[in-house]
């Protein structure tokens, strides 16, 4: 497919527009560096904060309700989803590229699937080269649609790698270059970078966040375009470019996106209006 890009004008559609933001950075409850987002069902949401090794569930608030640990090699945690068709939540590790799987109904079962273990990575290999660690994994998504799973890696190249639902087996990849439609206007193609995605059922698309860009792309796959969306926060009265997005998660009906921002004691979970 050949993709053209735009930046959202006030007519295009779908639009954004920030109806909420609040506080999460709780340094008590281990959540200091935000990382990864997902909608939930034991919680409002998920995420995971890259330097503890928990998955971290928040209420409508942003206050921790539930803490699950994945173990001490669960560390530098950089997405999470909750997984309702196989009832589990996965989280990815950049530094041990790997999925980590955790029953929901039972915490205490946790497993771990490096990517170097599964079936088809020589051909990731040969696609991205021996340096395949650097500049890793740092979402993870779950097409509600079909179950099918897919990681994000977060440039160099930018690439989406679909893994097999019993996570065994790398079944496709796709690298995301200006190309496909990812083009900052004020960021350099090799430091654009991919740090969460969801996918949108109803709107035909995927919604895929760069924080370095402070900007989400929507997908439409069925118009062949790319959208470009500029994130603003508020602060002080004023409108600002939020400063670092790292998680990304859809609403089950579409109308809500909320991003997740990892910026210390100003880290914010955000809520837009899909229009």
């Amino acid at each position: 497919m050949l993709w053209c890009t735009t930046d959202v004008a006030a007519q295009d559609v779908p639009k954004l527009v920030l109806e909420d933001q609040i506080s999460v950075y709780d340094r008590s409850e281990k959540l200091t560096e935000p990382s990864g987002l997902s909608v939930g069902t034991r919680a409002a949401f998920w995420t995971v904060s890259d330097d503890h090794p928990f998955i971290l569930g928040l209420d409508s608030n942003g206050v921790v309700i539930l803490k699950i640990p994945v173990g001490k090699g669960g560390k530098d945690l950089e997405g999470v989803i909750e997984d309702q068709i196989n009832e589990r939540l996965l989280a990815v590790s950049e530094r041990n590229t790997e999925i980590i799987s955790v029953d929901i109904n039972d915490p205490s079962k946790v497993t771990r699937h490096p990517l170097n273990e599964m079936a088809g990575f020589s051909d990731l290999v040969s696609e991205i080269g021996s340096d395949w660690q650097k500049n890793g994994l740092e979402g993870i998504a779950v097409d509600p649609k079909t179950g099918k799973i897919y990681v994000v890696k977060e440039r160099r190249p930018r690439m989406i790698i679909e893994v097999s639902a019993d996570l065994s087996a790398i079944r496709s990849t796709e690298v995301l270059s200006r190309e496909a439609g990812l083009i900052s206007p004020t960021e350099k193609d090799r430091d654009l970078d991919i740090s969460g995605i969801a996918f949108d059922p109803a709107r035909a698309g995927q919604w895929i966040l760069s924080d370095t860009d402070s900007a989400v792309f929507f997908r439409s796959f069925s118009e062949g375009v790319v959208y470009r969306y500029r994130l603003v926060r508020m602060y002080d009265g004023e409108w600002e470019p939020l400063s670092n997005p790292e998680g990304i998660a859809l609403s089950s009906d579409g109308n809500e996106l909320f991003i997740i921002s990892d910026d210390g004691k100003g880290s914010l979970l955000l809520r837009y209006g899909v229009e």
